[in-house]
């Protein structure tokens, strides 16, 4: 059987229902122009002129942009190419405003016409414009031309002898059709599980295979199929496994560029590396008589199948679970008999230019193999359905069965039962038949279900659904299938909304990629699981199979545990761009589209967990995806569908890394906005991510998003070096350390876990800002302040009482709880909000004056879940009770003196002795207490305090870096205006003044006047004054004081934001509290180096010996504070960025303490691929005064 394309599909472009796209006089809402990347200059001056005569109409700005997808309330234009010149298309879908030609100049005679028809004949004083269900057509439409077109694409293949991996017309050749994910069981009760059922009819291959690998298919092995090929001088490999993780070709990391030239469907013969497997099985004796199948459920990227030296067939799509009947091929000559299976596997095919996704590259048979066995009368698909009453408390259940007759089927009637088991695995309904077609192919059953528990990522309630056949010969087996079912309903609301079983939901989603250091793509069941618990509890409730179908088991986990789960086909093309070349408008490459979407769909329709269907990502637009919307709806039309590239053609917007500012313009609007990508999480990233999620809850058609995405994608590389500890040393590569070209640097490393799975301080402000349970104080009505112990509890739950968890709270007293207990409060109905006091043990408490309270309320699980046990926190808060008394300045000490020697000033004040530099106008070295705290290491390197503003720059600080190197801020130098000790008329020293320019390399540079004041105790208080000058960049990454402390000062406690790392943009999670840890454990591993450890609004933090002596920090306010083994500069250059050649240069930790006391910091923000910080967190480069005190800590040290 060979599947191809045929040309007697239909195309399918109607609206249901009357459509408006109006715009209003002064309309606040946001209206945009957008084009494609093949624009021309008269286009662009169109674009202007259309937007110019929107405003003559309505006072409307519309912006004229450059290509991006085209949301609700834009005009769209682009060139779609068809085979008919001069042909156009223009018309109003799903709130945007479509013009589309065939070529370059139809489309300009497109817009051309809306202009002068629908434009300028509005006389100005209208006000409004508004166009119903617009449709106009110029020419022969891409459906008409379309047959013709592909024929002779065909002939162009067939003339050229196209093998099967370079025609993008031949997806599949004898591939079984798609079907529901089940395998023959043996008996009902093998059903009746929570896991995946065992069975004896299935056996796995995955192993140790024979293996060969060459770089161009006409090295590879011609003959390798025959079953006498002697394979024994071949390697051996490990399946599933991706080659390039075993040493064969590398592994390569492109985000949009194709790693060959795109010239589709054509490969690059000189360089597209050809696995060749080898391996036998035999067939159990117990599946004697009974068809065999042989399933891949992934290869990269296309492949042949051989058996016992005869071809079976080929297959594209990687993701995609493929099955071949193998029946034909076996050796049934002994029960015993060894079966050779060789399967050959292309790297790239033409397969590969809808697999253009951002990830590593990898290849070969990375998903299990195995074999499976019905009996000869097979269940071989089903699909329940059903109809939730208006109030979702009664079902009318719907079952399809198709029947199939194989070889060695019996004549005569097959019954067949079905019956439907709760969560506890009671039979709760015997499903009737009520039809049958096609002779008994298809049976229709159906029942009543009274009280269905309805599935929800908060309640995923599972049904098992049991199918049994019932041949009519009693020595014949029946075929026993099992799937897990359940009940939930997604719909699109007038508003906007996104309801679940007639709830709205705000979806708190990641994407994720199949992705492990170790394995490549081939990941293992343990690393799904933990990233299913992960989610589950740091409050993740959503998932996009980000993009192409995961692995089974991961659906099987997500309707478990309970995630709501986006299935994304495996479709991308954006290397091909987003203009005439985009693969979306050739027809020859729709049936590959509709292939990889409808298959998708068949496998996972029965699944609960699955609330909507994307065709894909970043494919560009066409009329291709009209035909596969149609095509897949035809098989399941339960659920929303969309596709984040072409909005144009779907009822869910699907914008991606917006502002927030975007995000709150695009709620104005009533069509759905479901961010299918947002909140880059690359490197040290995840700035403003609270505001995206005030902004969600703000709108009820802000239906909330995915962040980009679960984990970094990178991969170990061993070196010739050793550590330390004399292991073999290793580092987690991205892109460009196997020097593949093209490479996206380390643009893979976006994840909010380490490539480990390893929970980060990104992950904590997930969860918190996730958080189904928000508390916090509430305005007194009219007077805009927070009123006095008055609390508001919501609900954000769809479906959950609050009666779930238990509620305790503790008060602090400046960072040290002081009281708390269990919180008795009201049960919350979901998405309620109520009003409580604070906790009685609060409003008893006798607050001492001066002394800062705050309060910490949480919730956690009353009892255990699958995901996690008793007392698991879900939510927490914290709230301001009262606000410390303002840090004074320390008292002078009266008996500080002075001795000056050459270059050095030395002033004792008790158990401090400070040595200042006159040369670099800062300490060169501080006691206390008998112990260093720094001191210069040799000549010229100062580790005193100096006035510095650069960081490493994360990835997210991509809008500034450049504008900050070319302000010269990056080569500081100091420069001593005037130095001197001031005392008092009896001798005692008042204070030490420096006044230091700290000059970059061009005019930006500062002022630093610094008083060195002794206080009380031996405290030493630096007050500072800095003042800018010259041209300064966009803004400052930070401000303050850099300084190393002595080595033996590791341990390091503090009162302020933590345990985790936080930045000013990216602080929710991380509460106020004191902290204790050391510098070591500090340092937060990045895959390419960069800022990070800060902890923010810090009132005082400790550096101590093992002994507990050292330095106490405090400031004039709060503090950003960075402590590690690194510099700056030792993070900056370790690593290579984007096109930059290979650079692993880390250097081991340093002994001394690099510290940073900053009085600004920059927010993070997320330009890696989004927005810039908001404003609110870009701070002025201004004049700045405060003060530092250092005072010691520990007892007398000899």
């Amino acid at each position: 059987m060979k599947r191809m394309w045929t040309v007697g599909m239909c195309c399918l472009m109607a609206a249901a229902g009357a459509e408006t796209f109006s715009i209003e006089r002064n309309d606040p809402r946001p209206f945009r122009i957008h084009g494609s990347s093949d624009e021309t200059p008269a286009t662009k001056a169109m674009y202007r002129e259309l937007a110019a005569e929107v405003k003559r109409v309505t006072g409307v700005d519309v912006q004229v942009l450059g290509y991006a997808p085209a949301f609700a309330g834009d005009f769209y234009v682009s060139t779609q190419p068809w085979d008919a010149k001069g042909a156009w298309t223009l018309g109003n879908r799903n709130g945007i405003m479509g013009i589309h030609g065939s070529d370059v100049q139809a489309t300009e005679a497109a817009l051309r016409h809306f202009i002068d028809t629908r434009l300028k004949p509005v006389p100005s004083d209208a006000g409004r414009l508004a166009w119903t269900d617009l449709r106009e057509t110029k020419g022969p439409q891409w459906a008409d031309v379309r047959a013709r077109t592909v024929a002779a694409v065909a002939a162009k293949r067939a003339a050229e002898k196209a093998p099967e991996w370079e025609n993008e017309l031949v997806n599949y050749v004898n591939v079984e059709p798609a079907r529901a994910y089940s395998f023959p069981l043996a008996s009902t009760a093998a059903a009746l599980t929570p896991e995946l059922p065992e069975t004896p009819y299935v056996k796995s291959l995955d192993g140790t295979w024979r293996y060969n690998w060459c770089g161009a298919p006409d090295q590879r092995p011609r003959d390798f199929w025959k079953p006498d090929f002697d394979d024994r001088a071949w390697y051996t490999i490990d399946v599933p496994s991706c080659v390039e993780m075993k040493g064969f070709g590398v592994p390569q990391y492109s985000n949009i560029k194709y790693p060959h030239p795109p010239k589709p469907p054509y490969t690059d013969r000189a360089y597209n590396p050809v696995s060749s497997y080898r391996t036998t099985f035999t067939v159990p004796a117990d599946w004697k008589g009974r068809p065999v199948f042989l399933r891949f459920e992934g290869v990269y990227s296309a492949y042949y199948v051989w058996v016992n030296g005869k071809k079976v067939g080929f297959s594209e799509d990687s993701c995609t679970a493929h099955e071949f009947n193998v029946t034909p091929y076996l050796d049934t000559s002994r029960a015993d008999a060894p079966n050779t299976l060789a399967v050959e596997v292309y790297r790239w095919s033409d397969g590969a230019y809808l697999e253009d996704q951002d990830f590593f590259r990898f290849s070969g048979i990375y998903r299990s193999v195995l074999l499976f066995s019905p009996p000869p009368v097979e269940i071989r698909d089903f699909f329940f359905r059903y109809d939730l009453a208006a109030d979702f408390k009664s079902a009318q259940v719907k079952l399809a069965v198709e029947l199939r007759r194989l070889a060695g089927a019996p004549t005569g009637a097959v019954a067949c039962t079905a019956a439907l088991y709760d969560a506890a695995f009671r039979k709760v309904a015997d499903l009737e038949r009520t039809g049958q077609r096609e002779n008994g192919t298809f049976l229709d059953f159906a029942c009543a279900l009274p009280t269905p528990r309805l599935w929800s990522a908060e309640d995923p309630c599972l049904y098992t659904l049991v199918l049994q056949t019932q041949p009519a010969q009693p020595r014949l087996a029946p075929d026993i299938r099992a799937a897990k079912v359940g009940f939930m309903k997604t719909e699109l609301m007038p508003n906007g909304a996104l309801h679940v079983n007639g709830k709205p939901v705000k979806f708190k989603g990641v994407n994720r990629h199949d992705a492990s250091p170790v394995n490549g793509r081939a990941v293992t069941r343990a690393e799904m699981l933990r990233d299913v618990l992960l989610m589950k509890r740091y409050n993740i409730d959503t998932v996009r199979t980000a993009h192409y179908p995961n692995d089974p088991y991961f659906y099987h986990l997500c309707a478990r545990y309970g995630l709501y789960v986006q299935a994304e086909a495996n479709v991308e093309s954006h290397g091909m761009g987003y203009g005439v070349a985009c693969l979306a408008s050739p027809p020859s490459w729709t049936q590959a589209h509709i292939d990889r979407c409808r298959d998708m769909v068949v496998n996972w329709r029965n699944l609960p967990c699955v609330f909507s269907w994307s065709w894909g990502n970043e494919t560009g637009q066409g009329p291709t995806f009209d035909l596969v919307d149609a095509a897949c709806r035809a098989v399941d039309a339960t659920r929303p569908t969309c596709y984040r590239q072409d909005c144009e053609r779907f009822p869910i917007d699907g914008p991606g890394y917006p502002s927030i500012a975007d995000v709150v313009a695009r709620g104005r609007r009533a069509k759905c906005s479901f961010l299918f990508e947002y909140a880059h999480s690359m490197g040290n990233a995840l700035g403003n991510f609270a505001e995206y999620w005030d902004a969600f809850y703000a709108s009820p058609s802000l239906t909330g998003g995915c962040i980009w995405d679960w984990v970094d994608q990178a991969v170990w590389v061993e070196t010739d070096r050793t550590g330390p500890d004399g292991r073999r040393q290793r580092y987690l590569a991205y892109g460009g350390d196997h020097d593949e070209q093209p490479n996206d640097g380390n643009f893979c490393a976006n994840g909010i876990l380490d490539a480990e799975r390893n929970v980060t301080p990104k992950l904590v402000e997930v969860g918190h800002v996730h958080r189904n349970v928000k508390v916090e104080r509430v305005e007194e009505a009219g007077k805009g302040k927070a009123a006095d112990g008055i609390l508001q509890i919501w609900n954000r739950f769809a479906f959950t009482p609050l009666n779930r968890f238990a509620a305790n709270w503790e008060l602090l007293e400046d960072g040290v709880k002081v009281a708390g207990g269990a919180w008795d409060v009201p049960d919350v109905p979901p998405a309620a909000k109520v009003r409580v006091p604070f906790p009685a043990g609060v409003r008893a408490y006798a607050r001492k004056p001066g002394c800062e309270y705050l309060l910490n309320v949480s919730f956690a699980l009353r009892d255990d879940a699958p995901w996690a046990k008793k007392g698991h926190v879900i939510a927490r808060d914290q709230i301001a009770v009262a606000r410390a008394a303002a840090p004074a300045a320390p008292a002078r000490d009266a008996v500080a003196r002075a001795v000056e020697e050459g270059d050095r000033v030395t002033v004792a004040a008790g158990a401090t002795v400070a040595v200042f530099s006159k040369k670099t106008g800062t300490l060169a070295k501080l006691t206390m207490n008998g112990r260093t705290v720094l001191a210069d290491s040799a000549d010229g390197i100062v580790r005193g305090p100096r006035l510095t503003c650069m960081r490493a720059f994360t990835d997210n600080d991509k809008w500034l870096r450049g504008a900050f190197y070319a302000s010269g801020l990056t080569q500081l130098r100091f420069h001593v205006r005037t130095f001197q000790v001031v005392k008092a008329p009896d001798g005692a020293v008042e204070r030490v003044r420096a006044v230091v320019e700290v000059n970059g390399a061009k005019s930006a540079g500062f002022t630093h006047a610094a008083d060195y004041v002794f206080g009380r105790g031996g405290a030493l208080t630096i007050e500072s004054r800095a003042t800018p000058f010259g041209r300064m960049p966009p803004a400052l990454p930070r401000f303050g004081l850099s300084l190393m402390l002595d080595a033996r000062l590791e341990n390091m406690a503090y009162y302020g934001r933590g345990p985790f790392e936080n930045y000013v943009d990216r602080c929710t999670g991380s509460f106020l509290g004191r902290y204790a840890s050391t510098v070591t454990d500090q340092y937060v591993a990045y895959v390419r180096p960069q800022d990070n450890g800060y902890k923010g609004d810090v009132r005082w933090v400790t550096f101590t010996d093992g002994d507990g002596v050292g330095v106490k920090v405090t400031a004039s306010a709060p503090l950003f504070v960075q402590a590690l083994h690194y510099s700056c500069e030792d993070l900056e250059f370790a690593r290579h960025r984007d096109r930059q050649e290979r650079i692993w240069n880390v250097k081991p930790p340093r002994r001394e303490v690099c510290l940073n006391l900053d009085l600004r910091q920059l927010g993070l923000g997320g330009a890696s691929c989004g927005p810039k910080p908001e404003a609110a967190y870009i701070f002025p480069i201004q004049p700045e005064a405060w003060r530092v005190t250092l005072e010691p800590v520990g007892g007398n040290a000899k």
